[in-house]
């Protein structure tokens, strides 16, 4: 049963409390087992010993795995055509992967069926995006991409001192872990297996925040992850109530951290917040750690550039868009990939000894804070589950101008009725509180901000009302 979405929630939504954490530790208990596995383990572990490769060990690695990567895109119906030789490919793998077009997300958008590998099909794990960038799509999976993703994930924290199964974590994301309609606590549900607090992110607020911080406490959480706006949303409220937790680090992703949200978090949680860098499509990610405010892309793992508006390479150190090929994927090869965020890589080499080359961190969306009627603080990244369950959506954006009005702009794509809306504004509501009024307008196209990027989330109304942050210099 699954426990975030359709039937499974509506009964899981009804249950005790006690049962919950239960429904909640027996989906654990199924990841736990896996990544407690030898051959999981066993990766994480190969993944830590290449931090220490150097450069010609990492280009012999990935060499291959693009090699294999090659293959595998020769056997779909996109690459095919254009991967006829073999050879080629084996024998200078970088050059034909050069030779190959930049591909646009609208493309796999269109046609996923033309990036699947046809020896994989049957075994392929299927994932949507919920749009949030402009436009939804359907990506795949094999196991080894997603436990690599895992993998490198865990590299990350546990460079950071957080051991898995062992270092408890409060978890912040868009999981209606917690019945938004709740109006008592607890405001949280427990993992067992993996020490994680599931916080609900639709509770915050200065009045709840000192129940929060208590159970941080009690269960001894020494790390926070999360999106960084539902993160700033409790530091915001924890300092409202006079209060500080300090922690060990505090992980974010999924969106980049702003200047403001990081001076907010870092003071209230007392430690650095560390950014992983990654994307539903899998075809780069990157790691911040404790060396320097800058990521180190996890080369094992991805070809990345840095191109311009043409597809021309830009020097290092300038501003262009990240263009990245997945080595992990063999089922859903997707080559050269238009991520639609902008990057810069660093000149050098990194101090701490790592020798994949650095990149800034990442200028993409950035999600606002949404106010509900009772003052408290919603993430606009908490209400993409229901965009994911509903078709023929071209683009859509959230609109708050007003404390109790919630807009969403829909531009309709081919094939769309009104029990599109209808299905999308009643998950939205499922997620909000009845009073809060959320209304749905029909629009041809949804206005970019004046550097040509789509913002999902606009609020016009601040963190609360009279109490606005203010965003310093880089932002």
């Amino acid at each position: 049963m699954s426990i975030s979405s359709g039937r499974g929630y509506d009964i899981y939504s009804r249950l005790p409390v006690f049962l919950q954490d239960f429904a909640v530790t027996s989906a654990g208990a199924r990841r736990w087992w896996h990544e407690s596995a030898p051959r999981f383990r066993s990766l994480v572990s190969f993944l830590r010993r290449a931090e220490s490769w150097t450069a010609g060990e990492a280009h012999e690695y990935r060499t291959d795995r693009l090699r294999a990567v090659l293959a595998a895109a020769g056997e779909t119906r996109r690459y095919g055509p254009l991967l006829a030789s073999a050879s080629s490919s084996e024998s200078d793998p970088w050059s034909v992967l050069s030779s190959i077009p930049v591909l646009d997300r609208d493309e796999v958008r269109r046609d996923p069926e033309a990036f699947l590998n046809r020896s994989w099909e049957g075994r392929l794990l299927r994932h949507g995006t919920s749009g949030t960038t402009g436009t939804p799509l359907q990506v795949f999976w094999t196991q080894e991409s997603a436990d690599i993703e895992r993998a490198l994930i865990w590299r990350h924290r546990l460079a950071h001192g957080c051991i898995p199964g062992r270092s408890w974590r409060g978890v912040l994301v868009g999981h209606r872990i917690v019945p938004p309609g709740r109006r008592r606590p607890p405001y949280w549900r427990v993992n067992l297996p993996e020490r994680q607090i599931h916080l609900s992110t639709y509770h915050i607020s200065p009045g709840t925040a000192g129940l929060y911080a208590a159970e941080i406490g009690r269960r001894g959480v020494r790390f926070l992850e999360g999106y960084p706006s539902v993160l700033y949303a409790l530091a915001w409220s924890l300092e409202q109530a006079g209060l500080k937790l300090p922690l060990e680090a505090v992980f974010f992703g999924a969106e980049p951290m702003l200047g403001f949200q990081r001076d907010c978090v870092e003071r209230v949680f007392s430690c650095r917040a560390l950014d992983f860098y990654g994307l539903t499509e899998r075809v780069v990610s990157a790691s911040q750690f404790e060396c320097g405010d800058w990521l180190h892309l996890n080369w094992e793992n991805c070809v990345f550039e840095v191109v311009d508006s043409s597809g021309a390479p830009v020097p290092e150190g300038e501003t262009g868009e990240l263009i990245g090929t997945s080595l992990g994927n063999l089922g859903f090869p997707l080559l050269r990939y238009r991520t639609g965020d902008m990057a810069r890589l660093l000149p050098g080499t990194c101090s701490c000894g790592r020798r994949s080359p650095r990149m800034a961190p990442v200028d993409t969306k950035r999600e606002s804070l949404l106010v509900m009627p009772d003052g408290s603080l919603l993430s606009a990244s908490s209400l993409t589950y229901p965009f994911k369950s509903v078709q023929h959506i071209s683009e859509s954006q959230l609109v708050q101008k007003e404390r109790g009005v919630l807009t969403v702009r829909l531009v309709p794509a081919e094939g769309y009725s009104e029990d599109d809306g209808r299905l999308l504004i009643r998950g939205l509501r499922e997620c909000l509180p009845a009073s809060l009024d959320v209304r749905l307008e029909i629009v041809g196209s949804i206005p970019r901000t004046a550097s040509g990027k789509f913002a999902f989330c606009i609020s016009e109304i601040g963190c609360l009302p009279g109490d606005e942050p203010n965003p310093r210099s880089g932002e």
